[in-house]
């Protein structure tokens, strides 16, 4: 059962490509989407292993990685004890006649924002207002950079008339969003930039008001561009932001709960490995002796301690998604977020 639960947020700082690795239309390689409503989406997998590689590399310590994201080998001696799932879009960046860019979400994706919160238990669910959009109109605040006029805006080729009944929900709506996200000045302009358009309206934004680049393959022993390898690559604009759930839960190091929680006990008391050993009757093979004394000693003992861990780990962290370390996409800003921090960078 997971002890501890927050939300991960992504901001992209550059264009995202994380693969479908198969594609039915005229895009060679079009990215990741969910199945039931064509929305883009971040697979957890990927994310996991991109944070997993970073904390191989900043913890320099592969038995505390191991034991906290699960065996490298993929045995099933013990699990990880963190779970992350894949990231699901809540503002999408698109074309603006009037302050460059709009970010937009709709009733839906809200809806489904606030559930979400309920499920890691944060109180701020009840700050996220219902919308209810027309196809024909959009929801801004009143210091929107948007407005062509004080009643129409244009998103790519698309004219919208503005609903003014709901500036105040808007505003509160933003204020509400700038504290789970990666603290930058667009982020903090968000009220400024911000749209609520209906369902079908941002289905078809998210499916079509997308980056497509040609690329070309190279002959590696000519150096010039291989016949026939032309192809198309489908990206999430930069500035898009996604979220993800986080669940955690105490290591596991293959031994019954009663025996792991009379540890658990002492570790809270304060009392020494070597303490707990000899007042604790058990029989624990060596390795996992081995490892859980490690555990014990480095503090990462308990979900607490995991998560505390994740959360210093991903502070100020810029991710790498998608496989494309020479071409410069992928390019992520993460949150951790803590109900402690009231605002500002995690």
């Amino acid at each position: 059962m997971y002890k501890k639960s927050t939300i991960l947020t992504f901001y992209a700082e550059t264009p995202i490509h994380m693969g479908a690795g198969q594609s039915v239309s005229y895009i060679d390689l079009p990215v990741q989407r969910e199945r039931h409503t064509s929305f883009p989406t971040l697979w957890s997998s990927g994310i996991k292993g991109v944070i997993r590689d970073l904390a191989l590399r900043k913890w320099n310590d592969k038995d505390k990685v191991e034991t906290i994201f699960g065996p490298e080998d993929g045995s099933s001696d013990f699990a990880s004890c963190i779970s992350i799932t894949d990231a699901k879009i809540l503002l999408y960046p698109v074309r603006s006649l009037k302050g460059v860019f709009a970010w937009i979400t709709c009733p839906f994706v809200l809806k489904r924002f606030k559930e979400d919160l309920k499920a890691v238990a944060q109180n701020l669910s009840s700050q996220i207002p219902d919308f209810n959009i027309d196809d024909e109109k959009i929801s801004i605040s009143s210091n929107s950079k948007l407005k062509i006029n004080s009643n129409e805006v244009a998103l790519e080729e698309f004219v919208f008339k503005v609903d003014n009944n709901q500036f105040q929900n808007v505003s509160g709506l933003a204020n509400s969003l700038k504290k789970f996200l990666p603290d930058n000045p667009l982020v903090q302009s968000l009220e400024n930039h911000l749209a609520i358009v209906s369902d079908d309206v941002f289905k078809d934004f998210v499916n079509y008001a997308v980056e497509v680049r040609t690329r070309i393959r190279i002959d590696q022993a000519k150096g010039t561009v291989k016949e026939g390898a032309l192809f198309s690559e489908e990206l999430i604009p930069s500035e898009s932001v996604f979220y993800s759930l986080v669940f955690i839960t105490d290591p596991y190091f293959g031994i019954g709960r009663e025996l792991y929680e009379k540890f658990l006990d002492a570790y809270k008391n304060g009392r020494s490995w070597d303490d707990a050993k000899s007042q604790i009757k058990n029989d624990i093979k060596d390795k996992t002796e081995e490892r859980m004394k490690k555990a014990y000693e480095d503090k990462y003992f308990s979900a607490k301690d995991v998560k505390e861990e994740i959360e210093k780990l991903l502070k100020n962290s810029l991710l790498q998604l998608g496989g494309d370390e020479t071409t410069g996409k992928g390019y992520v800003r993460v949150r951790f977020y803590s109900e402690n921090q009231k605002g500002g960078q995690q």
